[in-house]
């Protein structure tokens, strides 16, 4: 009588096995890709500091809510992957943190010392780029690849 509920188990654990493998492509299969190329980046120092954000909130400044990541530079350019992304609107900020001390450096006045960009290319000198300006769709499915040009 032992080897039955022993035959059980295993039969419940090859159940959890399937059934994670299919819920897990079927998340693959809902999910999108988004890549930002970046560049032209003045030098190949530090690396490039990328957000994705799912909305408004915070953007650009606060980090609250989206996901960062930062990557080398290679040559004058560096290249952003967010993997197993919803459906839905984003917009993404990027910034060439060149001594790589994780922080947007600025003078006295505020004004940047550093370079950024975001979705869309919409970047103003006086100020930070806007929501409204930067967000962009995303299908189920979709790869979607964005260039995003650099100001310094």
């Amino acid at each position: 009588m032992a080897p039955a509920p022993l035959l059980s188990c295993a039969r419940l654990a090859c159940a959890v096995v399937v059934l994670s493998g299919v819920a897990q492509a079927e998340s693959s299969a809902n999910s999108a890709t988004i890549s930002a190329n970046v560049g032209p980046l003045r030098s190949n120092k530090g690396v490039l500091a990328c957000r994705l954000y799912a909305s408004a909130d915070g953007f650009p400044i606060t980090a609250t809510g989206a996901f960062s990541q930062r990557v080398r530079i290679s040559g004058n350019s560096a290249r952003c992957v967010f993997e197993n992304v919803m459906p839905g609107t984003y917009a993404i900020v990027v910034h060439h943190d060149e001594n790589d001390n994780h922080q947007f450096d600025k003078n006295l006045l505020g004004m940047p010392l550093e370079g950024y960009g975001a979705s869309n290319n919409h970047t103003h000198a006086l100020s930070a780029p806007t929501w409204q300006e930067s967000k962009f769709v995303v299908a189920r499915g979709e790869a979607r690849a964005l260039a995003i040009s650099m100001r310094y």
